[in-house]
């Protein structure tokens, strides 16, 4: 597994957007995950603004369920980012292979986010105020106290005195952080997520936990309030959140 020096601007970010929403209830509305509407704007949208915060000049969307539509709806949202969308036709699969379609098409560096995640504020900045240390090939954006979160249904990270993720995964105990679904990477981490044992479903988080354990992922604080939208109540806190300004952490 390569390892990558100290990053530079990140231009550039990858937005998985291939799942049905099924907990959401979005399959069952009519309404594809990433077009649902939270404070105004589809996910979708939200995702692509945290990636012109951030200073991004392109982003790559992976679709899947309703493609074409999400598709079509994003080009309707004249963003300056230019945009390329990749397919995942597997729409059962898990989000690890989302982002493996992604890589012919991802920059060096690149961040990548969950469509379904939202912030009251800038977020993805927090993963590049600081310079990789030696050996780190990515980082994750992390939630040391999580407010309006799920944690029974989060995926918990476990850190060491350094900010080095030690363990990843929805049962991890103890634990001292929830990942806030974003991250910077580098191409390592393809070869990490090829690296997950057949047995084991091929999530993103799978791919995290190989590079944890050769001490190559880092993390990052997220500094404003956040919400991952998987569930109508989860939807609820959003709207709430970001109904109000934004509060720095």
């Amino acid at each position: 597994m390569s390892v990558a020096a100290a990053p530079t601007a990140v231009a550039q970010t990858v937005v998985l957007a291939a799942g049905f929403g099924s907990r959401l209830g979005s399959a069952e509305s009519g309404v594809p995950k990433p077009l649902i509407d939270v404070a105004g704007k589809p996910l979708v949208a939200h995702a692509l603004d945290q990636a012109l915060a951030a200073g991004c000049a392109q982003a790559v969307i992976v679709i899947g369920h309703e493609g074409e539509r999400v598709r079509d709806a994003v080009e309707r949202l004249h963003s300056p980012l230019a945009i390329t969308f990749v397919e995942n036709r597997d729409l059962e699969a898990p989000n690890g292979v989302s982002l493996l379609k992604a890589e012919t098409f991802a920059a060096e560096r690149f961040f990548l986010q969950m469509v379904d995640h939202v912030f009251c504020g800038a977020a993805l900045t927090a993963l590049t105020a600081t310079p990789f240390a030696d050996g780190e090939a990515g980082r994750v954006l992390v939630d040391r106290a999580p407010g309006a979160i799920d944690l029974e249904d989060a995926t918990r990270v476990r850190l060491s005195a350094d900010g080095r993720v030690t363990a990843i995964g929805k049962h991890i105990a103890p634990w001292d952080a929830i990942d806030a679904g974003c991250f910077v990477l580098t191409h390592a981490v393809f070869a990490a997520v090829r690296q997950v044992a057949s047995t084991e479903p091929l999530t993103v988080s799978a791919g995290m936990r190989q590079l944890a354990a050769v001490g190559a992922l880092g993390s990052a604080a997220v500094t404003v309030d956040w919400a991952d939208v998987d569930t109508p109540a989860d939807h609820a806190v959003a709207e709430r959140l970001l109904s109000v300004p934004a509060v720095i952490k």
